[in-house]
């Protein structure tokens, strides 16, 4: 038996989304993933009973925990409705059109008020990666070769899970690692970037999340809280909370089914349909892009931080231009980093963290300059994946960890050129 944090943990989900393959119709996995989650759930017990690594003893943990399960299973038509309410949206595209589809999705959130579950603009004023196939046709070091596709060749833009056929947009991932999984190619064979969105040009903007905030909160936050102070499942300014956990159920079971993993590619992915059209009503109603979590397969990473997000992407939508070929304007936006083939990818955790600390340092005294933010963060994800492995090397020993710590150190001594 499970615990509610090892129950709604991603790895347990996909697991209980692919024991739905075998079945021919997409509309028939969603169904018996319905009904494997609602039996499965109805099972688990109390976090201080359960074997598994989420196990707390902690009394202030425990009771939150327990009573977030209860008033979970006093809300089971609440789950068995959300299922059928994003079933039904499917069959609406299958049986009816795209157009209705699409509505009834963009209903779905604004009903359900979803849609104000964005996070703040120093959420994304941190570091994120983007790679090419690198096929020698371009200049690598080269910034403009590594926004979205250009608006004269969107015919190039394919059928992804939140990619619309045709509607460039600019993908960016929070590790070399998600990005050599996202792209099924050798590391080698990649040329990388990398950007920083300003905060000033990205706090007021709309970026629809899709991520798994219950487990984060119950398995990342919490413990950590429970530590020090005293937490009430009852307070409304600790989310989840007993007055929100209808909206929090429904946001978490609609964000594993857009991550439905994809059980045969073929011309028409029914796996993408409703992340699509989730896309689509998002461009329609001027949201400005999208957070939401790899599907790849990311087993073979062992021992990293439990808050780590290495699997995390993030979709900017682009604004069309007549005139050019890419949107300037996002650019101008973006702080932004290349490789230009001098790098010898020999710094080390402790060497980059010690330039981080002299930023910080240079900063304090300046008037002019806040790189706090971005630093804090670039940090974090640093020490988040430190003691991580992958097939028994660390991980940023591997050529994913010592390119990410090249461009740690062009932020760091981009950052310095400007405070000194």
């Amino acid at each position: 038996m499970s615990c509610i944090a090892c129950f709604i943990d991603n790895n347990n989900q996909k697991k209980l989304k692919k024991n739905c393959f075998g079945l021919d119709r997409f509309e028939l996995k969603l169904k018996k993933y319905k009904e494997s989650f609602l039996e499965n759930i109805k099972k688990l017990k109390s976090i201080s009973e359960c074997d598994c690594e989420f196990r707390n003893n902690n009394s202030e943990y425990v009771q939150w925990t327990d009573s977030f399960l209860e008033e979970t299973l006093n809300n089971i038509s609440v789950i068995e409705d959300t299922f059928d309410d994003i079933i039904s949206i499917y069959i609406s595209y299958i049986s009816e059109n795209t157009k209705i589809a699409t509505d009834k999705i963009w209903s779905f959130l604004q009903q359900n008020d979803l849609l104000n579950e964005t996070e703040s603009g120093f959420t994304y004023s941190t570091i994120y990666f983007r790679a090419r196939i690198y096929d020698k046709t371009f200049n690598k070091s080269d910034i403009n070769n590594f926004l979205h596709i250009p608006f004269n060749k969107r015919g190039l833009v394919g059928n992804q899970r939140f990619s619309v056929s045709g509607q460039p947009m600019l993908y960016l991932g929070k590790s070399i690692y998600g990005i050599k999984k996202e792209l099924s190619t050798p590391i080698n064979n990649l040329a990388i970037s990398a950007f920083i969105p300003y905060y000033k040009d990205f706090y007021s903007k709309k970026y629809f999340t899709i991520k798994n905030t219950l487990f984060d909160t119950i398995a990342k936050t919490l413990p950590e809280i429970a530590k020090d102070h005293e937490i009430d499942y009852d307070d409304s300014f600790l989310t989840p909370n007993r007055n929100s956990i209808k909206k929090d159920i429904k946001k978490s079971i609609f964000s594993q089914i857009l991550t439905f993993p994809v059980e045969k590619k073929s011309s028409f992915i029914s796996e993408y349909v409703l992340p699509q059209m989730t896309t689509t009503a998002l461009l329609e109603n001027n949201f400005n892009g999208i957070v939401f979590p790899s599907t790849k397969d990311f087993s073979e990473l062992k021992n990293y931080n439990i808050r780590s997000d290495h699997e995390s992407n993030f979709a900017i939508f682009v604004n069309y231009s007549e005139s050019n070929q890419y949107d300037d304007e996002l650019l101008k936006n973006l702080l932004h980093f290349t490789l230009n083939g001098k790098e010898e990818f020999n710094h080390s955790v402790y060497e980059i963290l010690n330039k981080f600390e002299l930023v910080f340092e240079l900063n304090r005294k300046s008037n002019y300059h806040n790189f706090i933010a971005p630093l804090i963060s670039l940090r974090l994800q640093v020490e988040y994946l430190e003691k991580s492995k992958i097939d028994g090397i660390e991980y940023y020993e591997t050529s994913y960890g010592k390119i990410e710590l090249e461009f740690y150190s062009k932020v760091a001594d981009f950052y310095l050129s400007i405070i000194k």
